[in-house]
């Protein structure tokens, strides 16, 4: 079988492996789908490392399970990001979602096939092969819209409109929230486009407008939920100043660097009485059924977040690609021959 081997910075090969051979409780699955996430983007152009393999967002078809699991050969999988390890003090305590030692699925599947213990893998017969691979980037989103508090009648906004804003900015409207705000760089045209689509009230351009003065003119009391996907030290100092008295700001953007910090105004964050949120989707495994019915019911599109395929034998233009911000919204790689969309 081929995977993909990258190292970094901007490296990447395709090689041949010995197809696995799964033991019991195991299940080898041939790729159809992996979707190239924001961190994959990243780390492919800042970070340094030694040859490995990357892929998580990914979907499938069974190929053969081994001895004690209850998948079928044939059957349309996704893989699940993580699951609660069962054994810290708040998995004994009842609450699973604060697992301290979540268990990953690990990060190999650019590659034609993958083999797993069976409880990394959700059934989707509902599903297509790329809405499938949505899976795990969408509970991201939906425990974004769930820490950020948005409910019917919301005022919400959306910093940062990747693949992960598009789909909160879906769940905000899905729930009912009156009026969400996107705030995206000028550059990103077919992101803006995208948020456009998916009922965006108004478009902000960070990059040519003050967010922290523009939205008040539009919002005067404020806004009630700000979601963050952007870099948190870049924008939550804004969401400050422009959150309504009793917001709650949520962010998932990531720094990567144990010395970033956060600087805002604490006195009108006290004062207003507002609430910062770390939001973070692990373990997701159990997001993955209502995931996958905002998937069937299109109340998350999957061709609005999906804009470009590539072959695995293309896996470098598509890395190259990705890096095109103007252009792209999302891109997956096509592992496997065969697999329709």
């Amino acid at each position: 079988m081929k995977a993909a081997f990258f190292r970094l910075p901007r490296k990447v090969q395709l090689r041949e492996l010995p197809l696995p051979k799964p033991g019991p409780g195991e299940v080898l699955v041939r790729v159809a789908r992996c979707g190239v996430c924001g961190s994959d983007v990243a780390a492919f152009h800042s970070e340094r490392s030694p040859w490995h393999r990357r892929g998580h967002e990914f979907s499938g078809i069974v190929e053969q399970a081994g001895p004690g699991c209850s998948l079928r050969p044939g059957s349309l999988v996704a893989g699940i990001g993580s699951i609660s390890c069962g054994k810290c003090r708040n998995c004994r305590d009842g609450s699973p979602r604060l697992c301290e030692a979540p268990l990953g699925c690990g990060h190999d599947a650019f590659a034609e096939f993958v083999c797993k213990p069976q409880q990394f893998f959700f059934p989707c017969p509902s599903l297509t092969p790329d809405e499938a691979s949505l899976l795990e980037p969408l509970t991201v989103a939906m425990e974004l819209a769930a820490d950020a508090g948005v409910g019917p009648g919301s005022t919400a906004c959306v910093i940062g409109a990747g693949p992960i804003g598009l789909m909160a900015l879906s769940l905000c409207r899905a729930v009912g929230a009156s009026r969400v705000y996107v705030s995206h760089p000028s550059a990103g045209t077919a992101r803006r486009r995208a948020a456009r689509k998916l009922g965006a009230a108004r478009i902000i351009s960070p990059d040519k407008q003050d967010l922290a003065s523009t939205l008040p003119s539009f919002e005067p009391d404020g806004i009630g939920h700000v979601l963050v996907t952007a870099k948190p030290s870049d924008v939550i100092a804004d969401a400050v100043r422009f959150a309504a008295m009793g917001a709650t700001i949520a962010f998932v953007g990531m720094e990567w660097k144990p010395s970033a910090a956060l600087r805002f105004d604490v006195d009108r964050f006290h004062f207003r009485k507002l609430r910062l949120v770390g939001s973070n989707h692990n373990p997701c495994g159990p997001l993955y059924p209502r995931a996958a019915e905002l998937l069937r019911t299109r109340q998350v599109d999957a061709a609005a977040v999906i804009s470009h395929h590539f072959p695995l034998a293309r896996i470098e233009q598509a890395f190259q690609k990705a890096d095109s911000r103007a252009a792209v919204v999302k891109i997956i790689v096509a592992c496997s021959q065969g697999v329709q969309p």
